[in-house]
């Protein structure tokens, strides 16, 4: 069962039970089902990833994962990719999900689309971030397609849109200079002029934190409720707090001192990814072993 305790999101997603479908938009958006078929391109890249030549040995023996992926580590999980891992099982899983795409400002957006049959059921969108996918919401989608009950007992269901963000799987990369905010206007468009929902809810994680923060903010109107795994702010730093005369609480130290470990010592990427895109890019174009070291570093850490 899937309850909701956060008093202010439950109140406006109550709200949204009333809310009515829009009629559907004049705009031809191109929506249509979306199959995923990978046997071009997979078999390739089970070659790439065999005849990839790793180091016998690590360079700095012994530090584990203190200066990112380790060697046996990587070693391990290319030889999951090779040996244990069967991707038309995969795919033919994924088929079994609702895929569409449909085209908005020229991009082709793809997004996984699944309605409740309850009544009045609360459409929620649902933004992932980086490294990440509409993969990770699969696991929720059937639990809160179900009727469930708030805290307080009251029925509660929703329809599931998870789309993937431009430059994601399969929806088309954005234009130069593109930026969270047109993100967040795309998927206005996809929730109220493609799939005609009046009103929606919204969560996001990671980079979709900040999709989901403006939409919230420049779309309220639509979307009524939003939640975040983390405020898409930055912090003040140690200099600042102590020139503004700060005292924070214990809690606020730890998030504190979070914040100033992820920025000194875990955001490199972050900056390749936004000064430097062409130079990482190009490095792992073609390159399935180093995607996987790249990206599952992330996840492992």
């Amino acid at each position: 069962m899937v309850r909701l305790s956060i008093s202010g999101v439950l109140s406006a997603l109550l709200a949204l039970t009333t809310a009515k479908s829009l009629p559907p938009s004049k705009e031809n958006f191109h929506l249509r089902p979306f199959h995923i078929d990978l046997s071009r391109n997979v078999p390739r890249m089970i070659e790439l990833a065999r005849d990839y030549r790793l180091p016998d040995k690590p360079e700095y023996p012994g530090v584990g994962s203190s200066m990112g992926i380790d060697l046996d580590v990587l070693k391990s999980l290319r030889k999951q990719w090779l040996s244990d891992f069967d991707w038309k099982t995969e795919q033919a899983n994924l088929n079994k999900l609702h895929h569409y795409t449909t085209t908005i400002e020229g991009l082709s957006i793809h997004f996984v689309h699944h309605k409740s049959n309850q009544p009045n059921a609360i459409p929620l969108l649902l933004n992932h971030g980086w490294p990440g996918s509409f993969l990770e919401f699969i696991p929720i989608i059937e639990p809160l397609l179900k009727k469930s009950k708030t805290s307080t007992g009251k029925p509660i269901s929703f329809d599931i849109i998870i789309p993937s963000l431009p430059g994601y799987a399969f929806s088309s990369p954005p234009p130069e200079g593109w930026t969270v905010e047109d993100t967040a206007r795309v998927f206005n468009t996809l929730m109220t002029d493609v799939l005609g929902y009046k009103k929606f809810a919204v969560h996001g994680t990671d980079l979709g934190a900040p999709i989901a923060y403006h939409l919230y903010d420049a779309f309220n109107a639509t979307t009524r409720a939003a939640h975040f795994v983390f405020m898409p702010f930055y912090p003040l730093t140690p200099d600042e707090i102590v020139a503004r005369n700060i005292t924070l609480s214990l809690g606020e130290e730890f998030t504190e001192q979070n914040f100033v470990r992820w920025a000194t010592t875990e955001a490199g990427y972050f900056q390749e990814h936004s000064y430097q895109p062409n130079t990482i890019g190009l490095a792992l174009y073609n390159n399935p072993v180093g995607q996987l070291a790249w990206i599952g570093e992330k996840f492992i850490n």
